[in-house]
């Protein structure tokens, strides 16, 4: 019975949190290696549901999921497309943030939501295509 009223990638985000906290319980302790990519994975997974949290608060307001953590920069409207990896993973994105998100990926591609405008998909396509890899490193320096 789910309690609170959860997207599909937020469902996928709790249930990989579950079975990364199952895998870190039966952790040899001995392998360095083992364990690096299991706090690594823990990280990411709490991350994730820190995010969950803090958008349902607002916290995150003005911020779309395609946004960076070191991405600084404000979201320029709404979120109009999800950005795909290569294994079908995704995050929305205003225009600004998918393109920047999509420069910044291997095998990416936008896909535009039902609602957003005539040829956003290919805007931010071309856009990605016209920018450099993590372009806010290279502002903050």
């Amino acid at each position: 019975m789910a309690r609170f009223g959860l997207t599909p990638l937020e469902r996928c985000h709790v249930e990989n949190a579950r079975k990364e906290l199952a895998a870190a319980q039966t952790l040899n302790l001995l392998d360095e290696n083992a364990m690096a990519r299991t706090i690594g994975r823990l990280e990411v997974a709490v991350e994730r549901l820190i995010e969950m949290v803090d958008a349902g608060t607002g916290e995150m307001a003005g911020r779309c999921p395609a946004a960076h953590p070191e991405d600084l920069t404000p979201c320029t409207g709404p979120v109009v497309v999800t950005v795909l990896d290569a294994a079908n993973s995704g995050a929305g994105g205003c225009e600004h943030h998918a393109a920047r998100l999509l420069a910044s990926i291997t095998a990416g591609r936008p896909v535009a939501m039902p609602d957003a405008p005539a040829g956003i998909a290919v805007r931010i396509f071309r856009a990605a295509h016209h920018m450099r890899p993590y372009p806010w490193r290279e502002e903050r320096a």
